[in-house]
């Protein structure tokens, strides 16, 4: 499933989600930093939604960048779902 690029401070993310067995997902973050050198950071899951593991990959991403173990979900919806 392709799902669609975000800047964030200087950085693309991009959420890769892939169709498992069972209809499950799994998720990965390509993030291209200014430099223009690009990291994969993989997902352990098993999402049962594909939004659901869209949202972790950007979690992880996130976290990377700001050298953090995790962010809040609360964060991750409110800043790439537009929910509050």
């Amino acid at each position: 499933m392709q799902t669609e690029d975000v800047k964030y401070t200087g950085c693309l993310i991009r959420p890769v989600v892939t169709t498992a067995e069972g209809a499950r997902y799994t998720a990965a973050a390509n993030i291209t930093d200014r430099d223009g050198e690009t990291r994969t950071l993989g997902v352990e899951g098993d999402f049962a939604d594909p939004q659901e593991a869209r949202n972790r990959a950007m979690e992880l991403a996130i976290a990377w960048i700001h050298q953090r173990s995790v962010v809040s979900d609360h964060y991750v919806r409110r800043q790439y779902r537009g929910s509050d």
